[in-house]
């Protein structure tokens, strides 16, 4: 393996690194998502007829919370070739793996002839 090889293998390591850690801080999802949508509990409204009917026993009530949060997925799911869900660590490191194992390949046919 020569010296460059060398340094474009180091910089796909070093990306793919990069990549795992930021799915991490992130959240660790499956799905690039912008928006994250949540189950929160939540005390009832005093004003709601149901509370007064009884309908809420424990107390609490679940609520679905939508709020804009960016997790950045293992794998992409767009809608389209230019959508923003396309970003995820498959189509950030997969290229860059796919270059180098190119680079390799190229290389070692060159040895041989």
């Amino acid at each position: 393996m020569n010296r460059q090889s060398k340094i474009i293998l180091s910089v796909v390591v070093i990306l793919t690194v990069a990549a795992v850690i930021t799915w991490q801080a992130t959240g660790g999802d499956w799905y690039t998502k912008y928006e994250v949508v949540e189950q929160v509990e939540s005390e009832p409204d005093q004003n709601d007829p149901l509370v007064a009917a009884g309908f809420y026993e424990g107390g609490t009530t679940t609520q679905t919370v939508t709020r804009d949060e960016f997790r950045f997925g293992l794998l992409p799911t767009p809608a389209g070739i230019f959508d923003k869900h396309a970003l995820s660590v498959a189509s950030v490191v997969g290229p860059a793996w796919g270059i180098v194992i190119g680079f390799l390949w190229i290389g070692r046919r060159k040895r041989r002839l």
